[in-house]
């Protein structure tokens, strides 16, 4: 009994070895790179996209029929979904496929919480 029990306290240090040992190659990251870098995942049928310009800025507008998101907000990761003809207004630089009734796609942006 006490050699299966000196066996299976080697067999868990092996097992933590690998992650105890690769935590030390952990590098901080530079300084010139930004803090906040937002990001949002939408997937899901959307009416057909149309591109705006405001203030100079080129956007992408959409209302959403069923999209699932997951956003990256100051920190804070929070998914849900849109429905109901909702209107979206995201950037219109993205990487993905936004089509004329699905998205899959992910925006440089966060979706910050709308204020009325």
């Amino acid at each position: 009994m006490r050699k299966l029990g000196i066996c299976a306290i080697f067999c868990l240090l092996l097992l933590l070895l690998p992650p105890i040992t690769v935590g030390v190659t952990i590098h901080q990251k530079p300084e010139g790179e930004p803090v906040l870098n937002d990001w949002t995942y939408l997937w899901g049928t959307i009416t057909r996209p149309r591109h705006v310009n405001i203030n100079g800025y080129n956007y992408v507008t959409f209302n959403a029929i069923f999209v699932h998101y997951r956003t990256h907000w100051f920190g804070n990761i929070r998914s849900g979904f849109f429905h109901h003809f909702e209107t979206i207004l995201l950037p219109e630089l993205h990487f993905g496929f936004l089509g004329r009734h699905f998205v899959f796609a992910k925006f440089n942006m966060g979706l910050v919480p709308y204020v009325a």
